[in-house]
């Protein structure tokens, strides 16, 4: 009876799963000339970054493809997020290059969520923790031992401090 209540709730989150990533629709016609532009876009960037984190990497590439565009150019534009790309970002996105636009999206959304009092370092630790989640569960990820090395440091509960030391911020 278990295993039959636990197919139909899993059954139950694909099919919602799959909903909610059609409902998705990446923004178009999308213009950045001043700052106004920028913040006109950010609850767009907070769904594009939910919509990339929950839809698989193979699922739908066309809508994948426009997300990406537009995280990459809100996030190379606006004035209000600027997200350092160290070498150790670059790490865990060289294998699977996808997992630098999660990064890359959910820091924009941490700081659009999080602009009183804005930090480094819990922005980077969402990104990462994204990262991980996104790692974890996308079932085409190519095996990358950066990643897999910062999964155990997250095991570990060393992830902040990490982020801490590795992240050497200006």
């Amino acid at each position: 009876m278990k295993k039959i209540i636990r197919t139909v709730l899993l059954l139950t989150l694909l099919i919602s799963l799959k909903a909610s990533a059609q409902n998705y629709e990446a923004p178009k016609d999308y213009h950045f000339k001043k700052h106004e532009d920028y913040i006109k876009y950010e609850a767009d960037v907070i769904k594009t970054a939910d919509w990339l984190m929950r839809t698989p990497w193979d699922a739908e590439p066309v809508k994948t493809e426009a997300a990406t565009q537009f995280i990459l150019q809100w996030a190379q534009g606006t004035p209000d997020v600027v997200i350092e790309l160290k070498q150790s970002v670059m790490d865990i996105s060289d294998t699977n290059p996808q997992l630098g636009f999660i990064y890359m999206s959910q820091f924009c959304k941490y700081a659009i969520q999080h602009k009183a009092g804005f930090d480094k370092i819990p922005a980077n630790l969402a990104a990462l923790k994204a990262v991980i989640e996104k790692y974890n569960m996308e079932p085409t990820h190519k095996r990358d031992n950066d990643v897999e090395k910062l999964i155990e440091i997250d095991k570990d509960g060393k992830l902040k401090d990490w982020v801490t030391t590795e992240f050497t911020f200006n």
